[in-house]
């Protein structure tokens, strides 16, 4: 005889799981609006959106256990590791006066500083594509671009847009990237033709993207600043831009992010020490780059535990499973099903935080929409990724944004820089979302497969 789990019961009836996530996302913009904006802030609103779920849940004595669920996570170790081994890389770089010596090399050259949030964007194009990480991506190039921009005066907004943008645009196209096979493998479709006919979406989305970092860049930038003298002594700190081109290497090779960042870590601190960037003594020191780059992430350690605890509520009550069931009923054309697709992957990423965990969620529901039209399954999977990945780079609590502001927010005089900042220049998963919303419309590559096919 089979058995279900339980649900937990919160009242509220069926809006009851969904009012914490709801206080907490309202949270975040009051504080934002009013100029609080920041890590800390948000693990205050975290807490308080917990306590509203403590409140309405029916069964007090038994609500630890729902939040401890959200804390087994297997995703949570991945990504609090990550943070504090992104953090230590950060402190490294910044530590060893590799600023000083790309500033140094761009004077030399003579590049408009209008230009940097385009050469960040393309980077991270490449680092992204190639790993199919948008996390590892941005902690390999925020720690080492966006301090250069700010010290060259580019508003640090953009460079974390572009940034950002570069790191989705492989999240959402590389074979590798574990949206990529997630979404293939929920709609039952092949990796490379779920890539083969992605990249166009893809590619426009980028094109018109890297057009605007040079608009909106050489608009505001005031060139290569005059009153930048640096004697370039700290030039053989560009040793370690080898780091980046490790990463991608030992991911490409199949090493997991942890892994990765580790052994770069490990690497920089032999680095610095060989090359004489950073002394024995400040190395070793509670200011120095080991102790700072991983203290100064358990802020965001805190936050990103409670919001998982948080979610969890979600998965325990049911709210998810309810919310499956109701957008289902929404379907009654083939445009309006790839809508309700398109709705799922948003609501998904926006619950969650991350595109990852909304594809294998809501894979399933947009599996049966693609079956029940007949559309071809490839088309449900870039609808899926694309529109996941979009939306996760533009959520002020998802894994891209929150490392960026980690990184802006340990810069000197940036303390009041929040996600607002940020958002009007994630151009690329603005572009994501909006040329899905124009093909699910139009009709513009919506394809059908046999009853064989299907």
């Amino acid at each position: 005889m089979e058995t279900t789990a339980k649900k937990a019961e919160f009242y509220g009836g069926k809006l009851g799981p969904w009012l914490p996530v709801m206080v907490m996302i309202a949270g975040m913009i009051v504080s934002t609006a009013i100029g609080g904006g920041g890590v800390g802030r948000l693990t205050m609103v975290t807490f308080f959106a917990l306590a509203v779920g403590f409140a309405l849940s029916k069964n007090k004595k038994s609500f630890g256990k729902i939040t401890l669920a959200g804390l087994r996570n297997p995703m949570l170790g991945t990504i609090l590791m990550a943070y504090i081994m992104a953090g230590l890389l950060s402190q490294l770089l910044r530590q060893s006066g590799l600023i000083n010596a790309l500033i140094w090399v761009v004077t030399k050259l003579e590049l408009n500083a209008g230009f940097i949030p385009l050469i960040a964007f393309i980077t991270c194009m490449l680092i992204s594509t190639s790993c199919g990480t948008s996390s590892g991506s941005v902690a390999a190039v925020a720690p080492v671009l966006v301090p250069l921009g700010v010290s060259l005066n580019v508003d640090a907004g953009l460079m974390c847009g572009a940034i950002i943008s570069g790191a989705i645009f492989g999240d959402n196209l590389a074979p590798i990237s574990d949206t990529t096979i997630s979404s293939a493998l929920t709609q039952e479709s092949e990796i490379s033709e779920v890539v083969r006919t992605r990249f166009p979406y893809a590619a426009i989305s980028a094109a018109v993207s890297g057009v605007l970092f040079i608009i909106v860049g050489l608009k505001m930038s005031n060139g290569v600043p005059a009153e930048v003298n640096i004697d370039g002594s700290a030039v053989r700190s560009l040793v370690l831009l080898v780091l980046p081109v490790i990463m991608v290497i030992m991911m490409r090779k199949g090493w997991d992010l942890i892994a990765t960042l580790i052994t770069c870590n490990i690497l920089g601190i032999v680095l610095d020490l060989a090359l004489g960037c950073i002394a024995p003594a400040a190395m070793f020191s509670n200011d120095g780059p080991i102790v700072a780059g991983m203290s100064g992430m358990m802020v965001l350690v805190l936050y990103v535990m409670l919001l998982f605890q948080l979610l969890e509520i979600l998965n325990a009550s049911g709210a998810f499973e309810d919310l499956s069931n109701g957008l289902m009923k929404l379907c009654k054309s083939p445009r309006s099903g790839e809508l309700v697709c398109y709705l799922a992957a948003s609501l998904g990423s926006a619950v969650t935080g991350g595109s990852g965990i909304a594809i294998l969620f809501f894979g399933s529901l947009v599996r049966k929409i693609t079956k029940m039209f007949n559309i071809d399954r490839r088309r449900g999977a870039n609808i899926l990724d694309g529109v996941a990945c979009g939306a996760t780079g533009l959520l002020p609590y998802g894994n891209p944004v929150v490392i960026s502001l980690g990184v802006v927010l340990s810069i000197e005089g940036m303390s009041q820089f929040s996600f607002l900042n940020i958002m009007p220049y994630t151009f690329h998963c603005w572009g994501l979302l909006l040329i899905f919303l124009i093909s699910i419309l139009t009709g513009i590559g919506r394809r059908f497969e046999t009853n064989e096919e299907n």
